[in-house]
């Protein structure tokens, strides 16, 4: 029996003394604790969506040729400025005189043939006129200068074609601008028999490109003609290039069941640093907030407990700290034990946000949002330039004189910078 009583004793004393531990800690720990407060700042919020395109000259031509045979001369080569109906390349031209001139030779040909029907034809009438000779030799003679008639102009055609055929074996070009690309070497022969092969590529103007970008499908509805575009390449990565959205084409892309559309960009390129082909990594600015007012999204995370500085918990009076309280401000800070109320308490954080007043004290204030480009958001009202926002909490380590971070709290970026501390 006396043993019982001495075991109920011990453990009465390490309760004790466990239970002022546990207290010594929570103080010292509150004690320690340091809040990191920032205050709204001015700044730009910009909503942009990410595509990838490929740069290409706004007015480019494919230039071809129709007749077939040996290139002779090429009087043009690449990156050379050229004027609408300069020579580029000479075919060799000699197949197409021969031709020429056989088909001279038939049109003259038909053309004797016709004279000769018509002659015989006009006769025959005469004759038939006086009875000298029968209907059917008129007929005939009538007949034979119809064909003759219809052989002349097919021999014209056949000549006409062929002088064309003698034109083109020397290519100029059709507009004004510069030489992209030369696809064939002197000596080299091109057969226009199936399509017209490529020679040469020109650009119009490369002082004017564009971006030809795939937008998700998700995207595509943000997208709106007349929209600022920022994009960069990475042959210049510390430059930024701008553009606009010039045209929201409707023929989608199916890729790997992947949908996108393409998006047209006119950007202009005065330096010519923009080459045909490169990639642009474009950022396409869908809405966008210049010189508002702005919080970090990390005060919209930041959540105090027990052992936060100048926090007073629901249960001890901590209705009066919900700026503009209200039933709903005390449901949500005084009942969240329920998974409903938790959930609930959970949304309306994220339109409020804690305030350290001048005594030290935390209260929660609510906040009208607006745009957010994933780091900062704009505040509508709620909240001023003077107003301290806390974002986040860090504990003293006593030992190292280090300050910790609570794992209950947000964790610090170091590299965003601008937040402070107070030390209660």
């Amino acid at each position: 029996m006396k043993r019982s009583w001495k075991i109920l004793i011990v453990l009465v004393i390490i309760s004790i003394a466990g239970g002022a531990f546990y207290f010594y800690k929570q103080k010292n720990s509150k004690k320690n604790a340091t809040l990191e407060t920032v205050y709204p700042t001015i700044g730009n919020i910009v909503q942009t969506i990410t595509a990838t395109g490929r740069l290409q000259p706004i007015d480019q031509v494919d230039v071809g040729t129709e007749v077939s045979g040996t290139v002779s001369k090429i009087y043009t080569d690449f990156n050379q400025q050229v004027e609408k109906g300069q020579v580029l390349l000479q075919i060799d031209p000699l197949k197409a005189k021969a031709r020429v001139q056989q088909t001279r030779a038939a049109y003259r040909s038909a053309e004797n043939e016709r004279q000769y029907q018509k002659r015989n034809y006009e006769r025959t009438l005469e004759l038939f006129e006086k009875g000298s000779v029968a209907k059917i030799e008129l007929e005939t003679a009538e007949y034979k200068y119809i064909n003759a008639q219809n052989s002349l102009i097919n021999s014209k055609s056949n000549l006409e074609q062929a002088e064309l055929d003698l034109d083109n074996c020397t290519i100029k070009s059709p507009i004004d601008g510069i030489v992209l690309s030369r696809a064939v070497e002197a000596g080299q022969t091109v057969a226009a028999s199936l399509s017209a092969p490529t020679l040469f590529t020109l650009a119009r103007d490369l002082n004017q490109m564009e971006v030809k970008a795939d937008v998700d499908e998700a995207d595509i509805g943000m997208v709106k003609t007349g929209q600022k575009v920022e994009f960069s390449v990475d042959a210049f990565p510390n430059d930024k290039f701008t553009g606009e959205v010039q045209e929201v084409r409707l023929s989608p892309n199916i890729s790997s069941n992947v949908v996108t559309y393409t998006v047209v960009i006119k950007a202009n390129n005065p330096e010519q640093k923009l080459l045909p082909g490169m990639t642009a990594n474009c950022n396409i600015i869908v809405e966008e907030a210049l010189q508002v007012l702005t919080i970090p999204l990390r005060a919209l995370q930041f959540k105090p407990d027990e052992n936060t500085p100048g926090y007073v918990p629901p249960s001890s009076g901590g209705e009066g700290h919900f700026s503009g309280g209200g039933r709903e401000g005390r449901e949500g800070g005084g009942r969240g034990g329920g998974r409903e109320g938790g959930g609930k308490r959970e949304n309306q954080n994220k339109n409020r946000v804690w305030v350290l007043g001048t005594n030290g004290s935390l209260s929660v204030q609510r906040v009208n949002l607006g745009l957010s480009d994933g780091a900062k958001i704009q505040v509508l009202d709620g909240v001023d330039a003077a107003t301290s926002i806390v974002i986040g909490v860090q504990v003293a380590n006593e030992k190292s004189g280090q300050a910790t971070s609570s794992p209950f709290m947000p964790q610090r970026n170091t590299k965003s910078g601008g937040a402070m501390k107070t030390r209660l």
